[in-house]
């Protein structure tokens, strides 16, 4: 089984996700309304158990097949996570993998999560030899659109999701980067530093 590697930026170390991590999924994202109105998978109230069952379905597996869940730490503090869910995931881009993320919501505003998906996205590339990566948004949710196009990610098409924590289908906007032009933007970013 292959077993996924540390990444680290400037101020983030990202292992990836164990069993003692349901805890803290619970209490950042499970229990803060603000954080879960935004994903689709979650409960609201949150279900006791449902962060246990989560790890539980993702820790010992292959990370290829089901999704490789990397912890966002900050000076050794779980702060949020990011995904690669293995290609399957969208029906509007069955053969690219495709990334998600949150941060609990004391660590918004910080460019973390910026940080975090990007070396992620830089991982993700060369693991699974993408050309490209897709992901998907609420259409209402304009911070997660505004960094993922920050990340150079271009409009694909709608699709609607259950959303569990509102409890009805959500619009989303499904959106591809592709290599070349995260590539391109890494680059254009290391000549201007």
């Amino acid at each position: 089984m292959t077993t996924l590697p540390v990444l680290k930026t400037r101020r983030l170390v990202l292992r990836p996700l164990e069993t003692r991590d349901a805890e803290a999924i619970a209490d950042l994202g499970g229990r803060d309304f603000e954080v879960v109105r935004w994903l689709t998978g979650a409960s609201w109230p949150y279900v006791e158990g449902e962060a246990e069952e989560f790890v539980g379905k993702i820790v010992g597996t292959d990370p290829f097949q089901t999704e490789a869940v990397f912890v966002v730490t900050l000076g050794g503090v779980f702060i949020g996570a990011v995904a690669i869910q293995a290609p399957g995931d969208l029906t509007e881009l069955p053969d690219l993998p495709t990334v998600g993320y949150w941060l609990g919501r004391a660590f918004q505003g910080h460019g973390y999560a910026s940080e975090a998906v990007e070396v992620v996205l830089a991982w993700a590339f060369q693991a699974y030899e993408a050309n490209a990566i897709a992901a998907r948004a609420f259409e209402d949710n304009t911070r997660s659109r505004a960094l993922l196009r920050k990340m150079g990610f271009r409009p694909y098409s709608l699709t609607e999701r259950f959303a569990r924590a509102l409890d009805r289908r959500v619009s989303n906007v499904v959106v591809r980067l592709d290599r070349a032009d995260f590539d391109a933007r890494k680059a254009s970013a290391g000549e201007m530093a």
